[in-house]
């Protein structure tokens, strides 16, 4: 039985003056994971802890939360004590929930974040609690910079370096029947090992003539268009180039310049724009751990019958489920590195679907990814 906290009517009424923060219904917790004394996970991402007072709900260091301002947060531990033994402390937990939410709102928008409640139990007194860590700790995905992006795509394309999963690969060894696509490609933040996969492939099948024309994207905006009036190129960088350096300058280009937004779907508007002849052939790069900006954009594209054919990068336990709704809106299909779901717009209401190991289900018109691995 997983545990709910639901705050989300109490959160309404405290910040409803704050109109762009839409959050979950629901918070929802896996079973609460009993510890002798909390360690943070070394799960390969970066963390940041967020102390509190034994009993207590208001967070200690809140400048440290200026760290987190570019990142992308993929877990969240909130970490208690069993003292008193017993004790009822979820209106503890409740109120300290509340504050997070004041401090990091984003955390609680986005489907990806993992949200555990740790018990301490060895605590013996209230002396004792002191020697124990309270609060939060916050998992993020720390955003290189362009000079290590740089380095990571050079030392992939050169042959230095392997690519540090093959996802990109994978996905175009399997397909081998694409042939001449429109590729829009993700080159914010963290994106780099793929970006690398991207033009090694190109590098070394530029026969096979897989993709015809490229356009990345970077957004330096926040306000995306379905480009119906006029092209606007902020943030998003076209090219027909196939050969090695000039791809190399146009990628380096948008890595640098951009402002680090995943304006996906005005992208791919763009493309449809300014390569109309090609607009059925659409490969988007996308990576899972970001949502995209502009979904609104999602309703112009499903009335265009574009279908998109959505290659996921960085799936590991879950999969973004606004990607997913990309592909099935559009008619198109996703992609990840185990496997290819390519009828994905025949799936009707209560029905359940697998991706590699993952599993789902669509419910009340929308998807909900499925908690083990027997579909349950």
């Amino acid at each position: 039985m997983k545990v709910l906290v639901l705050i989300s009517a109490l959160l309404v009424g405290i910040f409803s003056t704050n109109a762009q923060i839409s959050i979950n219904e629901r918070i929802r917790f896996k079973d609460t994971v009993k510890v002798k004394k909390y360690k943070p996970e070394e799960n390969g991402f970066s963390s940041l802890k967020l102390r509190m007072n034994p009993g207590e709900s208001t967070v200690l260091n809140p400048d440290e939360l200026r760290k987190l301002k570019t990142q992308t947060i993929i877990g969240v531990d909130l970490v208690y004590s069993d003292y008193p033994k017993g004790a009822d402390l979820s209106g503890l937990n409740r109120d300290r929930i509340i504050e997070l939410y004041k401090f990091l709102p984003m955390a609680f928008n986005n489907n990806l974040v993992e949200w555990n409640l740790i018990k301490q139990l060895d605590v013996k007194s209230e002396a004792d609690m002191q020697r124990y860590f309270h609060g939060f700790v916050i998992y993020y995905r720390k955003m290189p910079t362009f000079q290590q992006e740089n380095k990571t795509i050079l030392n992939v394309v050169k042959g230095k370096a392997k690519p540090e999963d093959s996802t990109l690969l994978k996905v175009f060894e399997r397909n081998k029947a694409w042939k001449d696509m429109l590729v829009v490609c993700d080159v914010t933040g963290s994106m780099s090992p793929y970006t690398a996969q991207l033009l090694l492939w190109i590098a070394a099948n530029n026969k096979m003539k897989t993709f015809k024309q490229i356009v990345f994207f970077n957004d330096n905006e926040t306000k995306s268009t379905n480009q119906e009036q006029a092209l606007d190129d902020h943030g998003i960088w076209a090219t027909k180039e196939t050969k090695l350096e000039p791809l190399l300058d146009v990628a380096f280009e948008a890595m640098e310049k951009g402002g680090h937004e995943e304006n996906d779907l005005e992208a791919i508007c763009y493309a449809i724009k300014k390569f109309p002849e090609n607009k059925k052939n659409i490969v988007l790069i996308a990576d899972n751990w970001e949502n995209p900006c502009d979904m609104q954009l999602l309703e112009h594209l499903k009335n265009q019958k574009i279908p998109i054919k959505v290659v996921v990068c960085g799936v590991t336990e879950r999969l973004n489920l606004n990607l997913l709704e990309i592909a099935y809106q559009t008619g198109g299909s996703i992609h990840t590195m185990e496997a290819d779901l390519l009828d994905i717009a025949k799936i009707g209401e209560g029905k359940t679907f697998s991706i590699g190991n993952l599993h789902f289900r669509m419910s009340g018109g929308k998807f909900v990814q499925l908690s083990s691995t027997n579909g349950k």
